[in-house]
């Protein structure tokens, strides 16, 4: 089959939804039954065949932060339609509620596409944008939390269009049930298998590397992580690396200590390898994670994790039995949780996060069993869709 998948968050220095991405592009580039065309946002109008059944095609965005490397707005809807109404594909797949799934319900229902078209929740935007910005207006909590309610039904409308919705976890299932979203396929994320291959021996040390990785953005509650540095770094026995970008960039640059290091944002996968391989504990505070791909990406390179009880951390954290689960937004909590990291012996629940890791499997085969998802619904809808004649 060919597959067109339409992202707003495929980039240079995208985040978890590119890691998605590229491990799409490695998956694909090794197999010849299906064809594979990637169409994002832009500086330009570009084309490049990556692997005989993999191409990548960029669009013209307008850039949506001050760095041309970083996300950009899919608002092409001419060029995307050419490209869709070029390729015909067999399944139209979108990544986000404001760009390419009105684009991707545009094309099915007023345009030239006649295939599948699916959608991927990779986050819940009413609750994790929304919702913390009106809880500022706390005199008007009443009408705006019904306002919450109805934007957050409204959005969700758009995946009656769907013939899939796909999860990465169990909670967001529930939540879009809750919800009234129907087709809904549950296809957990994968990992690298080379962390499962290159852990290292980790006995009871000093000092505990800690690490956070991910954007610096309040959508990630990195506050909790500036927050607590100082006390952190004023102990002889911890020392703290972070990676990403976002918000807080210039900040976290600014600081100036003998065990503190930020490196910046890593594309390369043997990089943040060797990143895992030499740190102790995660830090990852954000309830707002659908899934939590650095957790679980830790979790297999033998590191413990501390994160909230909510969210697709939490539900990972609860899968692996983790003591290290804290409140959501806690600080305080956050705090105890990650001394009690650094200062006990987590050897069995190492093991556990391990043996929790592999059960999720590879990238290739989450995306192996995506595509099977597609062959079943593809029979299914054999008679309504029009594929490659559209």
């Amino acid at each position: 089959m060919i597959v067109c998948d339409l992202s707003s968050f495929y980039c240079e220095k995208g985040g978890g939804v590119s890691t998605y991405h590229r491990a799409r592009v490695e998956w694909f580039a090794r197999q010849t039954q299906h064809r594979y065309v990637l169409i994002s946002p832009g500086p330009r109008f570009a084309i490049r065949q990556v692997a005989p059944a993999v191409l990548t095609v960029q669009v013209y965005g307008p850039r949506a932060s001050r760095d041309p490397d970083r996300y950009r707005l899919l608002t092409n809807y001419a060029g995307v339609r050419a490209i869709v109404e070029g390729f015909a594909p067999d399944v139209l797949e979108t990544h986000d509620p404001w760009f390419s799934l009105p684009i991707g319900l545009w094309l099915r229902y007023r345009g030239p596409y006649r295939g599948l078209l699916s959608t991927f929740c990779h986050s819940d935007p009413i609750r994790t944008y929304v919702g913390p910005y009106l809880s500022r207006f706390r005199l008007l909590s009443a009408p705006l939390s019904r306002f919450e309610q109805w934007a957050d039904r409204e959005l969700h409308r758009l995946h009656a269009g769907c013939h899939a919705v796909f999860v990465a976890s169990e909670r967001m299932r529930e939540r879009l049930t809750d919800v009234g979203v129907r087709h809904i396929v549950k296809v957990n994320f994968g990992i690298d298998p080379e962390l499962l291959t290159s852990v290292r021996a980790r006995g009871r040390q000093s000092p505990r590397r800690l690490l956070y990785v991910g954007r610096l953005d309040d959508d990630k509650e990195f506050r909790l992580v500036l927050d607590a540095l100082p006390q952190l770094l004023s102990r002889t026995d911890v020392t703290m690396t972070v990676v990403g970008i976002g918000k807080y960039r210039r900040r976290v640059s600014a600081i100036s200590h003998p065990r503190f290091e930020y490196l910046g944002h890593l594309v390369d996968r043997a990089a943040m390898r060797a990143v895992y391989a030499r740190s102790d504990v995660l830090l990852a505070p954000g309830r707002f994670e659908t899934f939590g791909l650095s957790a679980l990406e830790a979790a297999a390179a033998g590191l413990v994790v501390v994160g909230p009880t909510e969210g697709g951390t939490g539900e990972l954290l609860e899968e692996w039995r983790s003591p290290l689960a804290f409140s959501p937004g806690n600080a305080v909590a956050f705090l105890d949780r990650v001394r009690a990291a650094i200062d006990g012996d987590h050897k069995g629940l190492v093991e556990r996060g391990r043996a929790m890791a592999a059960r999720h499997g590879t990238w290739g085969e989450a995306i192996a069993r995506q595509m099977a998802v597609y062959e079943s619904m593809l029979g299914r809808y054999a008679g309504e869709t029009a594929g490659r004649s559209a």
